[in-house]
């Protein structure tokens, strides 16, 4: 009988659950982020910037009206579309693996290309005005805070432009003219030109707050904490010999670590990107991981890493956070959507209304303690397994009794769960409603946020 993967309970594929040889697990990672003559810590050896590549800075009024005209025949191939390209680019650069995340991606799971196509999708639609991806907090914003977070850098963007062109090329066929392929060429290498542009003032900004780096810096384990059965909270610390050694991390609350274990000792072991639990400015670095079922990276962080044990770590990004002056405001979560909210309450003080929580049981529940020791704020913590599980009517509606409609809301937790709840509370009246989707957000369709 062949074993099916645990992941997508398909047979004959490779597995990325597969158990790994801790034999192989890298002790120590040499290519690390080090401090270089201009007094930046970085690992980031490539071409930074978009000057000298030949990238379009406009498009023509040709383009845009070929994006237009050719936009309601590539949209409903569009995940085809995505699905092959990621089949030739993995192919074509399989150190490109390092990159992705094998159980999101073909051919176990389209969750990757889903969020490709939607970016695609997106960027067709908009081709005329590109303000709604470009504002604060949006998509544009999000995609470019997870590249630094994973280190892209420009040279990457041209194999992407080759190989999405091959793949537009072979889905569509005959369909695709020199006109129409010129066209779209012209577009994505103009994208690619604005996300290289909007990267590297956020690279520069990462090599210049406090305790910054780019790239990933290396970190020794420095304490493990079991908060339920399935999360454990794991704290860094840079080694003595790190330049980064008793630096304190200034990053913004709600933002998310990126860590990076090379558990089959062959580099291609992707990121995960974990949220940032540790207060901000203290000198470690900390993240709560759940253990995911068919999990690669968790299952080894809750079954193998140790104190002691060397991890690479880049700089804390992400754009679900709060403002810089923060208002009224509440935070919703489901179970591990918890992990944003705890320097979100750090941050907001007396600011704070509300803090809601859906979850299996109390002590399935991480972090409760924490937010259950100040006296001064509002919680409201229901339990599936105690009382039954809420509609989101009954919980929108007992949360505006409590905090009233007059407040931010930040939300995290299920997909469908956000949905639900962002719609309901925006069909209330709410002022602004933000999401976060610990995954590829446009492969969702959940708002990153709405306003009234």
């Amino acid at each position: 009988m062949v074993a099916k993967c645990p992941v997508s309970g398909k047979s004959g594929i490779s597995c990325p659950a597969a158990s790994s040889n801790a034999n192989n697990v890298a002790t120590s990672y040499p290519n690390a982020a080090k401090l270089n003559d201009d007094g930046i810590i970085t690992n980031l050896n490539n071409k930074r910037s978009s000057e000298g590549m030949g990238l379009p800075s406009s498009m023509s009024q040709e383009t845009i009206d070929m994006i237009i005209a050719t936009a309601p025949v590539v949209a409903p191939k569009a995940l085809d579309i995505t699905k092959c390209f990621y089949g030739k680019v993995m192919g074509n650069h399989p150190e490109l693996k390092q990159f992705f995340n094998t159980a999101h991606n073909v051919p176990i799971s389209d969750h990757q290309p889903k969020a490709l196509a939607a970016s695609i999708i997106a960027y067709a639609t908009n081709i005329n005005d590109l303000a709604p991806l470009l504002v604060e907090g949006g998509p544009i914003e999000s995609i470019c805070h997870r590249h630094v977070a994973l280190a892209i850098h420009p040279m990457q963007y041209v194999v992407v432009h080759e190989n999405l062109m091959a793949a537009i090329g072979e889905v569509l066929g005959e369909v695709v003219t020199p006109a129409i392929a010129a066209a779209w060429s012209e577009a994505v290498l103009f994208l690619a030109k604005a996300m290289i542009d909007t990267e590297e003032p956020l690279y520069r900004m990462v090599e210049r707050r406090e305790g910054g780096w780019s790239g990933f810096a290396e970190f020794e384990v420095s304490k493990i904490a079991a908060l339920t059965e399935e999360v454990k909270q794991v704290s860094f610390r840079p080694p003595a010999d790190s330049p980064l050694h008793g630096k304190k991390f200034a990053f913004t609350e709600g933002q998310y670590l990126t860590i990076q274990i090379d558990i089959d000792g062959d580099g291609l072991t992707a990121p995960r990107h974990y949220t940032a639990t540790s207060p901000t400015g203290a000198d470690y670095l900390q993240c709560t991981i759940k253990k995911q079922k068919g999990g690669k990276v968790s299952t080894y962080v809750h079954e193998q890493l140790k104190v002691g044990d060397k991890v690479t770590l880049a700089t804390p990004m992400g754009v679900f956070t709060l403002p810089e002056e923060p208002s009224s405001s509440v935070l919703m979560s489901a179970g591990i959507g918890v992990t944003p909210m705890v320097n979100m309450k750090r941050k907001l003080g007396d600011s704070l209304k509300l803090v809601v929580h859906v979850d299996r049981r109390p002590e399935s529940h991480p972090y409760r303690e924490f937010f259950e020791e100040d006296s001064n704020s509002k919680t409201l913590f229901k339990y599936t397994r105690v009382t039954g599980r809420p509609t989101v009517e009954d919980l929108v509606g007992e949360t505006l009794e409590m905090a009233g409609m007059d407040n931010e809301f930040f939300i995290c937790g299920p997909e469908k769960w956000m949905m639900d709840v962002q719609e309901a509370l925006m069909a209330k009246g709410a002022k602004k409603v933000v999401c976060e989707v610990f995954g590829s957000q446009l492969a969702t369709g959940c708002p990153f946020f709405q306003t009234s």
